[in-house]
């Protein structure tokens, strides 16, 4: 694999595994609404982002509705017993200080809040890592668009975008990178994606560089 000065990561499923806890949060929240949501709802919506969401359950038909839905998943956001079911994979911390070592700078571009991704990171040991962070709480143009991935080269412009690489779970992920004009890597830890031709890796293990 090409080794890059930047890698540009998605966060839920990409680096950590958060499928309990956002099971919990989008139980919690739709509940607050008076609707359920199944653990594969949940894992659908983890993987866009909180307007595509909000879209396809039409929860903006009712601006009262809808306000009590965002509050809700923000408000679970910072519930402990939640983020305790958040966890590093096991190639992350691994991964990162190997490219880490060998030059590369990291940023992170997800569908999550940013506030809550720096809380994950901090308990995790990583928060040092990152040099800037796009959620949906900072970009409003969601993935797979290509917004989100441009404003890390605005946050970080000693970066063109042929030295940088995005990796993420999801298709939203890949085809962002596409929009963007930057190499994408869809991560399919659990062989979702047999049929995809495009550039994939297994595990983050398949970035390390060894020298």
């Amino acid at each position: 694999m090409k080794k890059y000065k930047l890698y540009i990561f998605d966060f839920d499923g990409t680096l950590v595994d958060s499928h309990l806890s956002m099971i919990d949060i989008f139980n919690y929240s739709f509940g607050k609404i008076g609707e359920e949501c199944t653990p594969e709802q949940a894992i659908h919506y983890m993987r866009g982002s909180l307007q595509a969401c909000i879209k396809e359950r039409q929860v903006d038909s009712d601006q009262n509705k809808c306000q009590i839905f965002v509050k809700a998943i923000m408000d679970s956001l910072e519930f402990k017993e939640i983020n305790d079911k958040t966890f590093a994979y096991d190639d992350t911390l691994k991964t990162i200080r190997n490219l880490e070592q060998n030059g590369a700078k990291f940023a992170i571009v997800t569908g999550n809040n940013v506030d809550h991704v720096k809380e994950i990171l901090k308990h995790i040991g990583l928060l040092d890592a990152f040099d800037a962070y796009v959620g949906s709480d900072t970009c409003k143009v969601p993935k797979p668009y290509a917004e989100p991935l441009n404003m890390v080269f605005d946050l970080m412009p000693g970066f063109l975008k042929e030295e940088a690489c995005y990796i993420g779970d999801s298709m939203n992920d890949y085809l962002c990178a596409q929009n963007a004009g930057v190499d994408g890597y869809l991560l399919d830890r659990n062989d979702e994606y047999l049929d995809f031709k495009g550039p994939k890796i297994k595990s983050l293990n398949d970035l390390i560089i060894n020298l």
